[in-house]
């Protein structure tokens, strides 16, 4: 699929290439690379479990920003560490992020090791190649003396990863007033666009009953068995295509002991769908599902008088969004993928950051920072960054051409909301 570009549209980039100062940044960009590379390396090693990102991620990335002169540089409620590179007058901001959280938890050894251009160590693509990359962008901004007519707040964001449950960029926007638009970093080679979001929600089910010896308290109620009669019934739905939804048992556990009726069992459960309304429905068949199982269970041992009990716990909620191929953030990243020297692609929706601006009708896409990346959330991840100046090159066009340079271009997202004027 492509992004029809307007001339509109391509008229802006144009200009930002043609602009002295731009220029300026994008030659500094290339020579930035060995620095992003050592400082990919630096970062790496500070541990980024997610929910754990306020111990030392945070403040290492806040010292960043503030030595890349960004002003109000903070970190807030909710582990973000973000400041503001000011604009010259526009009454909007727009936010370009990375993610500090990995997969990883804090005891995961760390040590950055190489081999054939490939930079081997957990978290080092996801997401920390996407920081080093916001940091690169900066620099280049500072360096050529980029002022835009809105302000960036630029930073690195808690919790995408894992259960983290999109808290930091959540937490952001609903801080943060008049944001009119949002880039997120991630890894990849470059030109690759993330323009949709597939939401999920995720629950953990409780099953909770008085237990006992597997002969002498015979006849009462397991909550293992109450659990399984509930993952069987939910192993039978058979999800749609169009709009795709999923679903999956991920984790299961519970019991004591093989000759022991559990007083307790557990099941989570991880549910997607590009459809808001899809998710919800499949969520309420879930939903159901888990207290059936309980009054089965209840039912055919109820000679007994106890009963199991289950208990729906919500611990994430990741919000579906779409957005037009050619909406204009969608045009304005197409077109400076190319100004970048990048083959712009556009990729099927992912869960991502972009998912909750783009829930909430805020234009938002997800970029790369150009280089490869593989093994992803293992051990073995690596980033190899060769090239990967073009995904930084792409990141600050976009920018510039959403947010306006001041004296040269208006921001695109203030431009008609109808794409067809544009």
């Amino acid at each position: 699929m492509e992004s029809t570009v307007t001339p509109a549209v391509q008229a802006v980039l144009d200009q930002l290439l043609r602009n002295e100062k731009i220029q300026h940044a994008l030659a500094f960009l290339e020579r930035d690379q060995d620095a992003k590379i050592a400082e990919l390396k630096e970062m790496v090693l500070l541990h980024g479990a997610y929910r754990r990102e306020g111990e030392v991620r945070a403040p290492m990335f806040k010292a960043k920003l503030e030595q890349c002169g960004l002003a109000d540089v903070r970190i807030d409620a909710h582990d973000n560490a973000y400041g503001v590179v000011r604009g010259g007058g526009g009454a909007a901001s727009v936010l370009f992020e990375a993610h500090l959280d990995t997969v990883f938890p804090k005891e995961t050894p760390l040590a950055v090791t190489e081999k054939e251009g490939r930079l081997f160590c957990p978290g080092i693509g996801d997401d920390t190649a996407g920081l080093a990359t916001v940091l690169s962008v900066l620099r280049a901004i500072a360096h050529a003396g980029l002022t835009p007519v809105h302000s960036l707040i630029a930073g690195g964001t808690s919790g995408e990863e894992g259960e983290g449950d999109l808290r930091g960029i959540k937490g952001l926007l609903d801080d943060t007033p008049g944001i009119a638009g949002c880039v997120s970093m991630e890894p990849d080679p470059a030109g690759r666009i993330t323009y949709g979001g597939v939401g999920s929600k995720r629950y953990e089910f409780v099953f909770a009953g008085p237990g006992g010896h597997s002969w002498n308290a015979y006849g009462l109620p397991s909550p293992l068995h109450a659990m399984g009669r509930a993952i069987a019934k939910t192993a039978g739905v058979r999800t749609p295509e169009e709009p795709r939804a999923t679903y999956t048992v991920g984790v299961v556990s519970g019991g004591s002991s093989v000759n022991s009726i559990a007083e307790e069992g557990r099941y989570k459960l991880d549910m997607r769908s590009v459809s808001a309304s899809e998710l919800a429905a499949l969520e309420r068949v879930m939903l159901g599902f888990a207290r059936e199982g309980a009054e089965e269970e209840n039912a055919f041992r109820a000679a007994s008088g106890a009963c199991v009990t289950v208990e729906a716990r919500c611990i994430g909620d990741r919000p579906a969004g779409s957005q037009s191929a050619d909406s204009r953030i969608v045009q304005a990243a197409w077109a400076a993928a190319k100004a970048a020297g990048a083959e712009p692609r556009l990729l099927p929706p992912s869960s991502t950051n972009a998912n909750v601006p783009i829930s909430r009708g805020i234009p938002a896409v997800v970029i790369r920072t150009g280089g490869d990346v593989g093994g992803v959330h293992t051990l073995n991840e690596w980033f190899n960054p060769a090239g990967s100046e073009t995904g930084a090159k792409h990141a600050l066009l976009l920018l510039f051409a959403l947010a306006g340079l001041e004296g040269v271009t208006e921001p695109l997202l203030q431009m008609m909301e109808t794409t067809a004027t544009l």
